[in-house]
């Protein structure tokens, strides 16, 4: 440990020495950035990082060209963070297609270059995307689908299944293209952060922990989306019901993450726990529609577990506040 006193320049603000030894191992001169974080009660100083080089991953023995193997393992690497995938393997060309097409299910995905024995791909970044702007559109499409079930779960006849079932494919590719993309955003911050940021790091994996919740929460409603109308007007009345209030719910649980607020938070908990035992009365009280009524629990289970997220992370910069 080395001491260091402060010295008083100009007559308000307060100059200490850094050691020489530090200065060298990271190359510094005159006029150099360096970054000051404050963390509880210290100061830690880093020097100003240059850009980062670019992240390359190349794969030279590729299991399968299977087409669902090929997009789960290509999926893997892409949420690691990497920028650059080369496949270099003899005859991969001839699987160009295949890998084009499995691409677009990554956004900033591109292939750049393809020959015999070569593909290149490469993810550009996005700098407009942030995890918060990420799970915030995941909410949006979470609450279209709902509003989309909640609209013609009353109607006699619902209007054509097939356009029905059209959309909300549509929103299960889009959820799933950006539940990969939060995951990779958190890995790459996670790559930034230092010991002193513990803060950061905890939201990072509260963030990847809500994406999580929300992309099980939309595979249920794809699930529950598919046999809802098969049953009879007065099971769907009563799902209906619920529906309308997990909506409510769900909207609360959005902005209290949102807005870190822990009265909001609070409410919302309460408020799942509730249509959670109203749903578990209805099923003990009439079977009909169970299934139904179970997926609808599995979702209030989920929320109840994004509310203690949020409501972690409203006493966390309630206490760092004061």
């Amino acid at each position: 440990m080395k001491i260091r006193k402060l010295q008083l320049v100009g007559g308000s603000s307060y100059m200490v020495s850094l050691p020489k030894e530090w200065i060298s191992r990271f190359n510094l001169k005159q006029g150099d950035e360096i970054i000051l974080r404050e963390f509880d009660e210290f100061v830690v100083i880093q020097p100003q990082k240059e850009e980062r080089e670019e992240i390359r991953v190349e794969v030279s023995r590729i299991p399968s060209y299977d087409k669902r193997f090929l997009k789960r393992f290509l999926g893997s690497i892409y949420s690691l963070g990497v920028d650059r995938i080369i496949l270099q393997q003899e005859g991969v060309g001839k699987h160009i297609t295949e890998i084009s097409e499995i691409s677009h299910h990554f956004i900033g995905m591109e292939v750049l270059d393809c020959t015999n024995d070569c593909v290149v791909l490469h993810i550009f970044t996005i700098p407009d995307f942030d995890v918060i702007t990420i799970i915030k559109r995941m909410y949006q499409i979470l609450s279209g689908l709902l509003e989309e079930i909640e609209s013609n779960l009353l109607a006699k006849e619902p209007e054509n299944m097939e356009t029905i079932n059209s959309r909300i494919h549509r929103h299960e590719e889009d959820f799933d293209r950006l539940y990969l993309l939060s995951v990779r955003l958190v890995n790459r911050g996670m790559k930034k952060i230092t010991i002193s940021e513990w803060d950061e790091l905890r939201f990072m994996l509260g963030s990847r922990m809500i994406a999580k919740f929300y992309e099980e929460i939309a595979d249920i409603l794809f699930i529950l989306s598919r046999y809802l109308w098969e049953y009879d007007i007065d099971v769907r009345r009563e799902v209906h019901g619920f529906i309308v209030r997990l909506e409510e719910a769900f909207r609360l649980g959005f902005e209290a993450f949102i807005r870190s607020d822990l009265v909001s938070s609070q409410n919302f908990i309460s408020l799942v726990e509730e249509l959670t035992d109203e749903i578990q009365e209805s099923i003990d009280k009439n079977q009909e529609g169970t299934i139904l009524k179970e997926l609808l629990i599995q979702i209030c289970r989920m929320l109840e577990s994004v509310g203690e997220i949020s409501f972690n992370k409203s006493v966390r910069e309630m206490v760092r506040t004061y």
